[in-house]
């Protein structure tokens, strides 16, 4: 009875770590999603240098640019060394997710003047955030260039806008007035732990070390 009272405990354990384990590598980044029927026709891809350059990324400054500013090497403010032309617009804005990849599946979704129509959940969007923007970098024209949003929706955390190719991308804004304590300010993207995963990380230990004494009792 107590070895199999043991032998529960440790596979609820095993269960639980299994459970964070795959939580953890699932997530491809943890500052961008694609909802509802959007995930059917893009991808979100996590920034590494192999990941720009299968999508287009030939420029090694570009990539480099894109590498640092994501490292926090650089700043947002340096990519204008590449685009002067978005000096003034990059001048008061904070990243609100690092580069990523945007990709499109069978086509992606096309407006009647073949742009791509993308919503995008970014749950760091808040409220106190505004002319938020997207920066993208065209490997099809080489050039950076900012992208207006057609929709922001601060209650739903969604971003929809419209592009006329698609590559590495980041959300920006100007962040005076939010109180955005978990924004991904030039830094790359975090794929850790939520607290409460860290909760059930925590009862498999306890669980495991629970099982751990009841074995040892059953023993003596």
């Amino acid at each position: 009875m107590k070895k199999r009272l043991f032998g529960t405990f440790l596979a609820a354990a095993l269960v639980l770590t299994q459970a964070v384990t795959v939580f953890a590598a699932g997530s491809r980044t943890a500052d961008v999603a694609l909802p509802g029927d959007s995930a059917s026709y893009y991808e979100v891809a996590e920034a590494t240098e192999e990941v720009f350059t299968a999508s287009g990324v030939t420029d090694d400054a570009v990539l480099a640019k894109i590498m640092a500013v994501n490292a926090g090497t650089e700043t947002l403010q340096s990519v204008a060394d590449q685009a002067s032309d978005l000096e003034d617009v990059l001048s008061d804005k904070e990243m609100i997710t690092p580069f990523f990849d945007l990709i499109p599946i069978n086509g992606g979704v096309q407006t009647d003047d073949g742009k791509y129509l993308v919503t995008l959940s970014v749950p760091t969007l808040t409220e106190g955030m505004t002319d938020v923007r997207l920066l993208h970098y065209s490997t099809e024209r080489s050039l950076w260039e900012i992208v207006e949003p057609t929709d922001v929706d601060y209650a739903a955390q969604t971003i929809t806008a419209e592009f006329e190719d698609l590559s590495p991308v980041a959300v920006i804004a100007n962040t005076d007035n939010a109180a955005a304590a978990d924004t991904a300010t030039g830094t790359s993207p975090q794929t850790g732990m939520s607290s409460s995963w860290m909760v059930w990380l925590g009862a498999a230990v306890v669980l495991a070390a629970a099982g751990a004494v009841t074995y040892r009792k059953a023993r003596k």
